[in-house]
């Protein structure tokens, strides 16, 4: 009788401090962002992408280093990483460095993901002029909410690249760094397909837009200075800052490329491009199948199909139709 009386009172002591506990809980947690002034709330998630990008290579970011990337104060830099650990976007704090958390990093994902949208649709839709995008694109990337982003995903058909180049994956998918290498670090001689150019600032992309490099082009480095380069884009020879040939990507431009489908086990090839619809080349994208990618042909299964290659030190298996829908040139055969 006793432990039974014992029970009526135990039980609904335990819950009331489980409840008392977990009310505080929620009183400590961040507050939603949604309270923040909007201008905050931009300047916060601009921050976030730019945390993002850092820290590619897996490192905390340290304050002089973000306050470099956006071109603020050392002390302007750690009160926004302060902002970012109090909204749980990361970890860590000023002094040592911040790392994303897995709320942070989904959120930068999905901005960089929606810029890159909206940067093709004003181009594709709106015919703006690709130096004027990037601009009108921040205003809305703060704006879309995640189902206005899939309906404009749709409507445009899934597309895999951004106007300037750059990738744009599947929602939730890690966003992969140019690819590539920079022009600034080919030398005289090379022949080259221009990747992706760096949209920022509009007066630096408007002058390579001016002298033709962009997206798809194929240039020619004639001479290499320290502090220039000259280069040859459609017949004609234009000085480039090294400074600003480190914002522009390129790979070797192919000689002759063929489809990946065609070459025999043992062949080390690079890749030179993705042919399909936007929903093909994000999943070659997802495999790491990108413009300058080396990959080898390991086998074939018995009928020939699929063919099993390596990329990046990761064996995948494609169908032969598929395969075929990369353009690539052969480096060795074996």
């Amino acid at each position: 009788m006793e432990t039974w009386d014992i029970a009526n009172w135990l039980w609904p002591a335990v819950s009331a401090v489980l409840a008392i506990l977990l009310l505080w809980t929620l009183r400590r947690r961040p507050q939603a962002t949604t309270h923040l002034q909007p201008s905050r709330l931009v300047e916060m998630e601009d921050t976030l992408k730019e945390v993002y990008k850092l820290q590619r290579n897996g490192a905390a970011v340290e304050a002089r280093a973000l306050a470099w990337a956006i071109g603020v104060s050392v002390e302007m830099a750690e009160d926004l990483m302060d902002a970012l650990v109090t909204f749980a976007w990361a970890e860590g704090d000023a002094s040592a460095g911040i790392l994303l958390t897995t709320r942070g990093r989904e959120r930068a994902q999905e901005l960089i993901r929606v810029h890159r949208l909206w940067e093709r649709y004003l181009v594709d839709r709106e015919g703006m002029p690709l130096e004027a995008v990037h601009a009108e694109a921040h205003r809305r990337e703060h704006e879309t909410t995640p189902d206005e982003a899939a309906e404009l995903d749709a409507e445009l058909g899934h597309p895999a690249w951004c106007p300037h180049g750059y990738a744009i994956p599947d929602p939730g998918r890690r966003v992969p760094p140019p690819a590539g290498s920079p022009l600034a670090a080919c030398t005289p001689g090379d022949r080259l397909r221009i990747l992706d150019v760096d949209d920022e600032p509009p007066a630096l992309l408007a002058q390579l837009i001016s002298m033709g490099v962009v997206p798809g082009a194929e240039v020619e480095v004639i001479e290499h200075r320290p502090e220039q380069l000259r280069v040859k884009v459609d017949g004609n020879i234009f000085p480039l800052a090294t400074a600003a040939a480190g914002r522009v990507h390129a790979v070797p431009a192919p000689i002759l490329p063929v489809p990946l489908g065609e070459l025999p086990v043992g062949s080390q090839a690079m890749v030179a491009e993705v042919k399909g619809s936007g929903k093909q080349q994000r999943r070659m994208l997802d495999m790491g199948l990108v413009p300058g990618a080396a990959v080898t042909v390991i086998r074939a299964a018995p009928l020939g199909d699929p063919i099993e290659y390596r990329v990046k030190g990761t064996a995948i298996a494609m169908r032969r139709t598929d395969a075929d829908s990369i353009l690539v040139e052969e480096v060795r055969n074996g």
